[in-house]
């Protein structure tokens, strides 16, 4: 046992000596001495006794180290109190300086921060809760161990949010505190990172300056507003003006929320329901001494054992000294923390703020009674400020035991859509009385500049919505079209100029900016939109698809010959003629294929000639009945036998692939939808769009699997639905992506249009409302129990399908007919028959005329000839008779004897013979090519 305790002893003596050693290798100091301005000599002997106590602490004071205290009575001058610092505590060389704050006057401890913060000693503030302390390039060193006035604006924010108050009007003073609570109000609403949808919303601003004389003109500004929550910061004495022009106003009655910071909350007149807060400990001076000690200990401590410490200035004389330690000891005090302070959780953010402050919320009760009816306070378990609040305890204002709503609810609304079919139909009228009955809203239009001040009737599903919705939450609504007839996009505007800011364009701007109350239209919830306005719950629900036209048949002139290959059909017509030729010559050869028929001339019949054969062959692949020119020989019947096989299967095959292709043939899509290689591929000749600044258009946009496609379609990109459908009909847009609704309905409008693939990027229409309005819980619980009621499918069914796509199935189930631009071509074959059996018999009958003309030319030549022959023949015959005569004349010298005899040749010839013109011995036609 007494080996134990020596090992004991001896651990400690070296754990000691140890720090001893690292104290000593840097040479700190073993005194250090503190000093005190503070309010009251009481509060300067617990300073005295906090510190002698503080030296037999050993988890605060290492072995060998010393406090010292010196402290001052806070002077209200604060010359004096500056004089009195250099005099009394930097002359006795003070690490750090704790500061309180006078019972009269405000000044004295921005003297002591500006004296010790020019040599950078710490100050730490016990009291003072100004946010001018908080500006560390004038406060360089102070701390303090109380939160500055703004910090009020953290215990709002989650108060606000407790009772689901969303929509606030601020009102403050136009000094530092006052912009200070307003700046960090606005930053710690807009920030809450736990639930982004419930941020609270600041309707209007007042500020003032302090030293009112009346405040009924600012708050008559207010009145009207729609939040009915105010939130104020004032001093005393301003808090007393404005209550007391606000009860004459009436707006501290039953419906109004007042809360108010701790200067205000001491007004004498304040209204009964007031809600205000008030420091936990924040006139307990004794115990922010004793933390403010602690943590300087704690701080010198830590400092100890890793830094080396010089000593402080002496003395204000020489101004040129800058005290290099004191801002480390700074940033360490900073970083302290204490768990178990007399003020609760100790510790200080950047600037030397304290934070994890508490707070009591007070409920002010008839003559003037305060009493706690909350806390605001620091978990060790969730390591966060949390909120505990009785609300049954709670007195409202008019003295009502139950939660005002907060905000009064407007019962017009300024509602806006948009031109987009099924949803929202839009007719141009000259005035309102044109509007149909009970079926259209009037609607103003404001698309183009000279378009301004033209009338509108709407009607559609998303109309009829909104008269569901205003019988039944009780409502009146003016209605009006897009501005600019686009749904919205966030885009930056003026971006050439410096500073510019993203802003929202069409409805949601309309919406974001509080240019309207509501959008009722195709209105797709999407987190960009969601993240500046609020939804409903979904009317109707949908996703995205791809509009396209379906693929004509690649010709219909020749549609009759699709049932057959372009090769098979020339194999077909290479068969006809082959066989007609194979036909004609086994018939030819055959010894069997000629015969003698019993005619009476006894004629013998002719073999199959060739012409014949191919009128066969053409007619038994036709089915046409065969009169004449058949096959005689066995073997050319075999082959016609066959060949009348072939036929009849090529026919057949013929007639069933033409039924396939012509009646049961069904068009597909082009695409197979969003993952089709073809759209994800840029380089692909394929158009496809979409709507600029559309839900669609962000869908894109977010997703990075689809950022190849986007870039490619983004120039091709639309302002509106209507122009990039009738593109889609004309064949200049291949594919449009929109909302599956919009485009189901089209498709079922048109049935040359159709949907391709399946449905992505799932999402629902919701009514887009401000954020934080008071219509939106109303809205959502009337959709559902639209949704329920069956109010829905019954305009579904009457805006939506309208038996139009019910028309489109029964079509697609049916077998087409054969039409005219089906068998076309048949009828063009025909026609072209017929033409070329015209052409030909014109040929026949001129050719025909031809042979005759030439037959009778040359039968009159022949006859000619003839004669010519003829008469040549007895001229020769005649001459040969003659010449015996004439000899016997010349012989006996008898010269009339001869000539008697010539002339009476002449007559008997005339008398005797035909008379033959006197020019034909002349005549010697050329008959060389005559055959006799």
């Amino acid at each position: 046992m007494s080996y134990t305790v020596i090992l004991f002893v001896i651990c400690c003596y070296g754990q000691l000596a140890s720090a001893e050693i690292d104290r000593r290798r840097f040479s700190n100091p073993t005194y250090y001495n503190v000093g005190g301005v503070l309010s009251s000599n009481e509060s300067i002997a617990f300073f005295k006794d906090t510190i002698s106590k503080l030296n037999f602490k050993d988890q605060y004071v290492p072995r060998g180290v010393t406090y010292h205290d010196y402290s001052i009575l806070m002077d209200p001058n604060p010359i004096k109190t500056a004089l009195n610092v250099c005099k009394d505590l930097i002359a006795h060389r003070i690490y750090a300086v704790v500061v309180s704050h006078p019972l009269i006057g405000d000044l004295s401890p921005a003297a002591v921060s500006y004296t010790s913060g020019f040599y950078h000693i710490p100050v730490i503030g016990i009291s003072s809760r100004d946010s001018a302390f908080s500006d560390k390039n004038i406060h360089v060193s102070f701390l303090r161990t109380v939160p500055p006035y703004s910090h009020q604006a953290d215990v709002w924010v989650d108060v606000l949010k407790h009772f689901n108050y969303m929509k606030v009007i601020v009102i403050h003073s136009s000094d530092t505190d006052g912009r200070a609570i307003l700046g960090r109000f606005q930053t710690t609403s807009q920030s809450m990172h736990d639930d982004v949808d419930r941020k609270v919303v600041v309707e209007q601003v007042i500020e003032f300056e302090p030293g009112l004389d009346s405040f009924s003109d600012k708050l008559m500004d207010v009145k009207g507003a729609q939040a009915r929550v105010f939130l104020m910061y004032a001093s005393k004495t301003d808090a007393e003006i404005i209550f007391r022009d606000a009860t004459f106003l009436n707006m501290t009655t039953a419906g109004y929320v007042w809360m108010v910071t701790e200067q205000a909350l001491d007004a004498a007149n304040a209204p009964e329901g007031l809600l205000g807060l008030r420091l936990v400990n924040a006139t307990n001076e004794h115990a922010h001494i004793q933390d403010s000690i602690y943590v300087l200990a704690s701080a010198i401590r830590d400092m100890n054992t890793t830094e080396e410490i010089s000593a402080p200035p002496s003395d204000c004389d020489n101004s040129g000294s800058i005290w290099t330690t004191g801002r480390l000891l700074f940033d360490y005090i900073r970083r302290q923390s204490l768990e178990n302070g007399a003020t609760g959780h100790v510790a200080f953010d950047d600037h030397g703020d304290r934070v994890h402050a508490e707070y009591d919320m007070v409920n002010v009760r008839a003559q003037g009674e305060h009493v706690a009816v909350g806390k605001y306070f620091y978990s060790k378990e969730t390591k966060k400020m949390r909120l505990e609040l009785k609300e049954h305890e709670i007195i409202w204002m008019g003295r009502s035991p139950t939660k005002p709503e907060g905000f009064m609810i407007p019962t017009h609304l300024k509602v806006l859509t948009i031109e987009e079919k099924p949803f929202v139909y839009a007719r141009r009228v000259e005035s309102e009385t044109d509007c149909i009955a009970e079926e259209e809203i009037l609607c103003p239009h404001y698309n183009a500049s000279d378009d301004f001040g033209q009338l509108y009737c709407c009607k559609g599903f998303c109309m009829d919505l909104l008269n569901n919705l205003a019988k039944v939450i009780n409502f009146t609504y003016s209605l009006a079209l897009s501005p600019d007839g686009q749904f919205g996009n966030y885009v930056i505007r003026n971006f050439s100029t410096p500073g510019a800011k993203k802003e929202w364009t069409g409805l949601i701007g309309e919406l974001v900016y509080e240019r309207a109350d509501m959008i009722v239209a195709p209105l797709t919830i999407n987190p960009e939109r969601a993240e500046f306005i609020e939804f409903s719950k979904p009317f109707k629900y949908q996703g995205i698809t791809i509009l396209e036209k379906k693929p004509s048949r690649s010709s219909t002139l020749v549609s009759f010959l699709q049932p057959f290959s372009n090769t098979l059909w020339i194999l077909v017509m290479v068969s006809v003629h082959v066989v007609a030729l194979v036909l004609y010559l086994l018939d030819r050869f055959s010894p069997f294929g000629r015969f003698k028929l019993a005619n009476i001339d006894g004629t013998e019949e002719d073999a199959l000639n060739l012409s014949s054969a191919i009128w066969f062959a053409w007619g038994v692949l036709l089915n046409s009945g065969i009169g004449e020119g058949t096959p005689r020989s066995f073997s050319a019947r075999v082959l016609g036998m066959v060949w009348a096989g072939f036929a009849m299967i090529i026919v057949a095959s013929y007639t069933a692939n033409l039924a396939a292709f012509l009646v049961l043939e069904r068009p597909k899509t082009k695409l197979t939808g969003i993952n089709d290689a073809r759209l994800r591929n840029t380089m692909e000749n394929l158009t496809c769009a979409t709507v600029k600044g559309s839900a669609v258009d962000m869908y894109f946009r977010r997703q990075v699997e689809l950022s190849n496609m986007y870039r490619t379609m983004e120039a091709n990109n639309y302002d509106n639905a209507e122009q990039a459908i009738e593109d889609v009909k004309n064949g200049k847009l291949m594919a449009f992506i929109w909302d599956s609704s919009r485009l189901e309905f089209e498709a079922a409008q048109d049935c040359e249009l159709v949907t391709a693939g399946e449905l992505f990027g799932r999402s629902g229409y919701g009514v887009g409302l401000q954020k934080g309005s008071p219509w939106a819980d109303l809205v959502t619980l009337a959709i559902l129990d639209f949704h329920e009621s069956g109010v829905m499918e019954s305009l579904d069914n009457k805006w939506i399908l309208r038996n139009n796509m019910l028309n489109c199935e029964e079509n697609e189930k049916t077998p087409n007919t054969l039409g005219l631009k089906n068998m076309a071509g048949v009828f063009i074959l025909v026609l072209a028959g017929i033409i070329g059996g015209i052409v030909l018999i014109v040929i026949e009958v001129v050719y025909k005329r031809h042979q005759i003309r030439k037959q009778k030319r040359m039968e009159i030549a022949r006859h000619a000839a003839d004669r010519w022959r003829g008469c040549v023949e007895k001229r020769k015959s005649l001459r040969a008779s003659l010449l015996p005569s004439q000899r016997r004349v010349k012989s006996n010298g008898v010269k009339e004897a001869g000539s008697i005899s010539l002339a009476v040749d002449r007559g008997a010839r005339r008398r005797d013979e035909p008379r033959v013109p006197r020019y034909l011995p002349a005549y010697t036609p050329d008959v060389s090519h005559l055959v006799v």
